[in-house]
């Protein structure tokens, strides 16, 4: 398997702003039938993509599914104020387990949205895992986590993610890097998205595409990245590469999600749950798609999210 990633390099991103007229109606997770005035399109998160919504943990005092139902087993987390009621709370020690549903384990395409609020830049050496997808020896077949940036005075969070296609002939573990800007101590949406139709990748801050370092970007900060099963140029190599196309976890199939932490020996960073790589920021309105979003409907969630709704 081969971790992509990148050396560190300095790279100023760009920041677009994404602005509407908003009035917060409510922090309730749910809106009425009358419902307050759409913004950016949709009434709420909730009205994002609804029919491909395959999970979603609103960490409302638990860290339970909704839509499956799953429960969730929890160490030592705690549940604070969010972006829309409660939000979890990491801290060293803690997380929380939950069993993946089949529409979970059968993701071809994807998209992961999650607000997170880090006070502080991770210890040094410590990264912190927000998000995992594991299988019984695929421990991660998704991946979102921190990792420790200098100088820790810096505003800017780095961010790893990405997904193991277990069905690619070559190249399987692909976990790209970009940068959060100015998001220490304040609510930053987040959202990280995989097309197999058409074997692009694209992650989203703000609503708004920010760069990602890959094995085929050269060292710069490029988005959307188009994904491939093995070294450029296409053709090349054995088997000759060609664009990613369908996921598929099929071989190993998921059998945890992990939240707040990273999974007991994966590239030997935590030899038990909740012993290393902690997250220890707060986490809200974690929601997983079986399709890849639009910008619209990436910007429609930071946006509904933003206004508490």
């Amino acid at each position: 398997m081969k971790k992509i990633t990148s050396k560190l390099t300095f790279l100023a991103i760009a920041c677009l702003s994404v602005s509407a007229a908003m009035t917060i109606q409510s922090c309730s997770k749910s809106s009425g039938p009358s419902g307050p005035a759409p913004i950016g399109g949709y009434v709420s998160s909730d009205s994002v993509a609804s029919s491909n919504l395959v999970a979603y943990f609103p960490f409302d005092g638990n860290s339970n599914d909704k839509i499956s139902g799953n429960t969730a087993t929890a160490v030592g987390v705690t549940y604070g104020t969010g972006v829309r009621g409660q939000s979890y709370q990491g801290a060293t020690g803690a997380y929380a387990t939950v069993v993946p549903s089949a529409a979970v384990k059968n993701l071809n395409s994807f998209a992961l949205s999650v607000w997170f609020n880090l006070p502080a830049q991770q210890p040094n050496g410590d990264p912190g895992g927000m998000f995992f997808l594991s299988g019984t020896n695929t421990l991660n077949e998704m991946i979102l986590e921190t990792e420790s940036y200098t100088p820790v005075s810096g505003d800017s969070v780095k961010i790893h993610h990405g997904f193991t296609d277990l069905a690619s002939p070559g190249w399987q573990g692909f976990t790209l890097e970009s940068y959060d800007t100015m998001a220490i101590g304040k609510w930053v949406h987040l959202v990280m998205c995989y097309d197999a139709g058409s074997s692009t990748y694209t992650y989203y801050q703000n609503g708004i595409p920010t760069g990602v370092s890959s094995a085929w970007s050269n060292g710069m900060y490029v988005t959307p990245t188009t994904m491939y099963d093995g070294p450029l140029p296409v053709g090349s190599g054995s088997p000759a590469t060609a664009p990613l196309g369908t996921n598929s976890w099929s071989s190993d199939a998921p059998v945890s999600i992990i939240l707040g932490t990273w999974p007991a020996t994966l590239y030997g960073v935590s030899p038990t749950l909740g012993s290393n790589g902690c997250y220890k920021g707060q986490m809200d309105e974690l929601r997983i798609y079986n399709r890849a979003l639009s910008q619209a409907e990436v910007a429609g969630l930071y946006l509904n999210g933003k206004a508490g709704r």
